[in-house]
């Protein structure tokens, strides 16, 4: 089986259990290799990608998986990479988000975006394992629309997961983690997510 050489030159970035480069013979993939081979968190998500795959096929917020290569630096996973239409890599919800009060139009466009999200996160029922938003990429797909995507962290790792066979158990799952998600975005980027837009935000 041939090796596929990863030059540090499409190196993306690095999370706490793994290092992401441009695939070098597909820049519309990444190669994520992990630290370790036997990886928890990447067990974790192979079993759900594999239990959940007729869920996850019909997904618009989860990135697609495409299997595994051997690489110079230890297996690799390779997804889709998450890009804007003209091409550049899709900035994370941490960066997409300013810490100051933006002006009226930057605003709305953050709202609608954020209303998007809900909408498509409480509608798939994705299970994720935390609320850290530099997980979730936000991709522009036309000039000033965008979308947001789940790009790691997904799957649970508890030994029973009802989330993967039950679907309301999956929806109250994710109903409460998406209330997480509000509250620590209202708290960090109060200049941004209102009171009253939290409110609007939140699921009941």
């Amino acid at each position: 089986m041939s090796v596929l050489t990863i030059d540090k030159k499409l190196f993306i970035g690095a999370g706490g259990h793994q290092t992401t480069y441009i695939h070098p013979l597909d820049p519309s993939k990444c190669v994520k290799i992990p630290f370790l081979p036997d990886d928890g968190d990447v067990k974790k998500e192979m079993r759900y990608r594999k239990s959940c795959a007729k869920k996850l096929a019909r997904s618009q917020l989860v990135t697609e998986f495409f299997g595994t290569v051997e690489t110079d630096l230890g297996l690799g996973y390779i997804f889709e990479r998450v890009l804007d239409y003209n091409g550049k890599t899709s900035k994370d919800l941490k960066d997409f988000l300013p810490k100051t009060k933006p002006d009226a139009k930057t605003l709305q466009r953050i709202w609608t975006t954020l209303f998007i999200f809900k909408s498509d996160f409480l509608r798939e029922n994705i299970a994720i394992v935390d609320t850290d938003i530099t997980n979730f990429m936000v991709q522009e797909t036309a000039p000033g629309s965008y979308r947001v995507r789940i790009v790691d962290n997904i799957g649970t790792p508890v030994l029973i997961p009802l989330v993967y066979w039950f679907e309301f158990a999956a929806a109250w799952k994710a109903k409460r983690y998406w209330n997480k998600i509000v509250a620590w975005l209202a708290e960090n980027y109060s200049e941004v997510i209102t009171p009253e837009l939290a409110v609007q935000l939140k699921s009941n």
